[in-house]
């Protein structure tokens, strides 16, 4: 093989690298606009109050989300030029950014390492302001939020291992209840011909 042939395969084997490499970045992109964006995060962010750590965090994500996608496409698309036209400082650019996100990525990782369950605790810490507002009745407004958070998650709301749900809790609870109807309702339908419950065989 000579030199040419050395040098074909390389730059071959770069090009791959950075398709590769783009695919993760946007990937990382459809995440992050997933969490700005999905049903389950906004929900839980538009009833977060300003001094909530959930509203914070819910910015610092996206912003970091956007902050890594940016870099990784820029060293991607830096490269793709450093080998295509065979320029040092291009690639030397693509390397810089593909190691700025590395390291961002390593204090992302030792963050969750060190709080594992941060996300989790702020999340059920603003459900939880919501539901003592909505069951101290001290507006319908926050009934309403609690009502959509019930519909969106699929939860319904907190009960005792002791004791069941009461009148006031099971008012929020519509769309649960809705949807455990339909499931009995539109069964399978040879068990409906049989007259039987879908729950019993």
């Amino acid at each position: 093989m000579g030199p040419q042939c050395r040098v074909r395969f390389a730059k071959c084997q770069l090009l791959a690298t950075c398709f590769f490499t783009l695919l993760l970045g946007l990937s990382m992109g459809f995440l992050t606009i997933l969490t700005r964006f999905g049903d389950r995060f906004v929900i839980i962010h538009t009833i977060s109050p300003e001094d909530d750590p959930y509203g914070s965090m819910y910015h610092w994500a996206f912003s970091l989300g956007i902050f890594l996608t940016s870099m990784l496409i820029l060293g991607v698309m830096l490269s793709i030029l450093g080998v295509v036209r065979e320029a040092k400082g291009l690639m030397a650019g693509g390397f810089l950014s593909f190691t700025l996100v590395f390291f961002v990525a390593v204090q992302v990782t030792f963050w969750r390492y060190r709080e594992p369950s941060k996300v989790e605790n702020t999340m059920l810490d603003t459900y939880d302001l919501a539901y003592e507002q909505a069951m101290r009745n001290v507006s319908d407004i926050w009934r309403q939020k609690l009502v959509a958070i019930h519909d969106t998650l699929g939860c319904c709301g907190k009960s005792s291992p002791l004791s069941g749900l009461g009148q006031e809790e099971r008012a929020l609870c519509r769309g649960v209840r809705q949807r455990e109807a339909r499931t009995v309702t539109h069964g399978p339908p040879r068990e409906r011909a049989r007259g039987q419950s879908p729950f019993y065989r």
